[in-house]
């Protein structure tokens, strides 16, 4: 996979001007709807927005997935930042678990996609026109963050979501290739969740593996 990242050189501390010319472009615009969909967050700051990813899994497959998404988003860094492991407990079981994260500076840039995403109590909601914004890349890019092999299908975890938003999910993804694939949603305890079909899944392959970072390829490939 290869294209042209934004050749901005983000300083420390940038002019109003300066944050208002660093634009998210193709395809990184198309990734960024998945990474959204999946673990990434948007936070609201001083009427903008960052972005902000973390990986709790230090596995070294999902830390070199990490340290990809890390390189995409390079230019929406401070020039000095660098990513450092932190610690935290799990008040439920009291296991210690490490974690590493991102945060991007706060630029007009992300203000469009906060607004699509969050409604106005700052709660991630899907949006009406997702139909519109998912792509095969953005798929690849959702599946790499919230993706699972089952039996022969794949789920994706949507806990967070309402049912009416996962059934808008559902209608994107049935008509996102020009075969339509099947996909049903299961009831779980922590929420819905998506679930296509093992019928469709040479289809999904067929289409997003080209997208697909070589470290994450198991999630839809059974062997």
């Amino acid at each position: 996979m290869f294209f042209t990242k934004p050749k901005t050189n983000v300083k420390k501390r940038l002019t109003k001007v300066e944050r208002s010319k660093i634009n998210i472009d193709s395809p990184l615009n198309e990734i960024f709807i998945g990474l959204l969909l999946g673990d990434g967050h948007l936070q609201c700051r001083h009427n903008n927005s960052r972005f902000i990813y973390a990986q709790s899994s230090l596995r070294k497959h999902h830390l070199n997935y990490f340290n990809h998404i890390f390189d995409l988003f390079k230019p929406f860094l401070s020039k000095d930042f660098k990513v450092k492991p932190k610690s935290f407990t799990d008040k439920k079981t009291n296991n210690i678990y490490s974690s590493v994260s991102f945060a991007t500076l706060t630029l007009p840039c992300f203000k469009y996609y906060r607004n699509l995403f969050y409604n106005s109590q700052g709660k991630k909601i899907i949006p009406s026109n997702i139909s519109q914004l998912l792509t095969p890349r953005g798929l690849a890019y959702w599946i790499m963050d919230d993706g699972s092999l089952q039996n022969k299908g794949l789920h994706l975890s949507t806990y967070c979501f309402t049912y009416d938003e996962v059934v808008l999910l559902i209608n994107a993804l049935e008509n996102l290739f020009e075969q339509p694939i099947k996909c049903t949603i299961h009831n779980h305890k922590k929420g819905y969740r998506i679930y296509i079909w093992g019928d469709s899944m040479n289809i999904v392959r067929d289409n997003i593996s080209q997208y697909m970072h070589a470290d994450m390829l198991y999630k839809i490939n059974p062997k």
